[in-house]
């Protein structure tokens, strides 16, 4: 089940399904990033089940403002952090899974999306982009590929309808900017919709974007 579980997630992404032991990796000592579309499942203590019924429809683009995938998988295996993703992707491409698809991640905190749903870490894939979030700070085109790979692949598995940034579902607007300087125009080939940047329909705590 697990095997087969990761092929239909990652049919798209071609990844060599003999690099992944079961049930997790160990973290690697010392540190080593997996290399470009390769991955590690580091697996985080921080999630918990999706509602019954839930339809993961979503994926949420962040930037880690912490600067190499090793501290930021550092970061997730940390109960106390209370944070995580389901991946995050390093400039070379090298990614970390750090839970199963079919659990919650801990990303999005308070939000709405664009059609006025609420909690979409109920309904969404986090997936985090190493980066400085400054605006400045490149997204290699190694990593933006993988970040492709992984969504396509995703979209085998789960009947997927938006990609958003963090800083678009979150509430208040304002509260997250990430990820800041991202080229969303190398998405579009991936073919659904996007939603990013400031969403002014959640400028109060507790709104609900409309439309």
């Amino acid at each position: 089940m697990f095997a087969a579980g990761i092929a239909l997630i990652f049919a798209a992404a071609q990844i060599d399904l003999s690099q992944v032991k079961d049930p997790r990796d160990a973290v690697p000592v010392p540190w080593k990033d997996p290399g470009y579309n390769k991955f590690l499942w580091l697996q985080t203590p921080n999630f918990g089940p999706r509602p019954a019924g839930t339809i993961v429809d979503t994926v949420v683009i962040h930037s880690t403002v912490i600067p190499t995938l090793e501290r930021t998988t550092a970061a997730f295996l940390r109960e106390s952090s209370q944070v995580s993703a389901h991946f995050t992707i390093g400039k070379d491409g090298s990614y970390i899974m750090h839970l199963s698809t079919f659990d919650r991640a801990w990303h999005a905190g308070k939000s709405n999306d664009a059609a006025g749903r609420d909690n979409v870490n109920n309904y969404s894939i986090g997936i985090e982009l190493v980066n400085l979030n400054d605006g400045k700070d490149p997204y290699p085109p190694e990593q933006v590929q993988v970040l492709k790979n992984i969504i396509n692949g995703l979209k085998r598995r789960f009947p997927l309808t938006q990609l958003v940034s963090h800083e678009f579902i979150s509430i208040p607007a304002g509260r997250k900017s990430d990820p800041k300087g991202f080229p969303w125009e190398k998405l579009k080939d991936i073919g659904l919709p996007m939603y990013y940047g400031e969403n002014p329909k959640n400028k109060a705590d507790g709104n609900k974007a409309g439309g």
